[in-house]
């Protein structure tokens, strides 16, 4: 749409998750080698206005916050929050508007704090955008919740048993596996985790349908 965000269907208005999952994913495919430079240019010409449109949307959180006395010292990190600082970390050349900048800071370090009280998928989230941007004590505590939370089996490899599955795109088991298998490669750089993280995905494939 004209003010940077995606819709869902033609004349629908825009909407920030689904804005944030595609921009995620061209920083994906920024990461991968042998993107064509005509697809180059048409993907840079869609962040120049997704990203000022996601940066707008995290300050009007944190303008809400202050207009109506929310406490800002409480937990006001959520899902679409998480998302948005994982999202923003595949961007550092993209200087963030300074009027935005203040509503970054806060939920960066919200994400910090209150990473604890956040599901696995919201937990591997964190660690990656934290990590990229140069906290590099929090990823390690992460890190190592997750191992001390997971069961390792020499068949069924590494998982976690308390994954739930949902309605929510925050409820989505195998996305959570595989972006916690990310977490590891990227942050960890732990060959043998991410060895049994892949093996229990791959035994997943074969008992069950992936429905997305």
């Amino acid at each position: 749409s004209p003010n940077g965000g995606f819709v869902w269907f033609a004349g629908g208005p825009d909407d920030r998750y689904i804005t944030q999952y595609i921009t995620t994913g061209i920083g994906h495919l920024k990461k991968l080698k042998g993107v064509a430079a005509g697809q180059d240019d048409k993907l840079k010409a869609i962040l120049a206005t997704a990203i000022p449109y996601l940066d707008k949307k995290i300050k009007e959180d944190y303008d809400y916050l202050i207009k109506y006395k929310v406490s800002l010292k409480q937990q006001n990190i959520g899902y679409i929050q998480v998302q948005y600082l994982y999202m923003r970390s595949f961007f550092p050349e993209y200087k963030i508007d300074a009027a935005s900048q203040t509503a970054y800071t806060y939920y960066y370090k919200q994400a910090q704090q209150f990473w604890v009280k956040q599901s696995k998928y919201m937990q591997g989230m964190t660690t990656l955008a934290l990590n990229r941007t140069g906290d590099t004590k929090t990823p390690v505590a992460i890190l190592k919740s997750l191992k001390e939370t997971s069961i390792t089996n020499e068949e069924l490899g590494m998982y976690w048993k308390d994954q739930r599955n949902g309605w929510f795109w925050y409820e989505a088991p195998i996305e959570t596996h595989a972006l916690l298998i990310e977490t590891f490669q990227e942050v960890g750089k732990d060959t043998k985790t991410v060895d049994d993280l892949r093996t229990w995905l791959l035994k997943n494939k074969q008992t069950n349908n992936w429905k997305t």
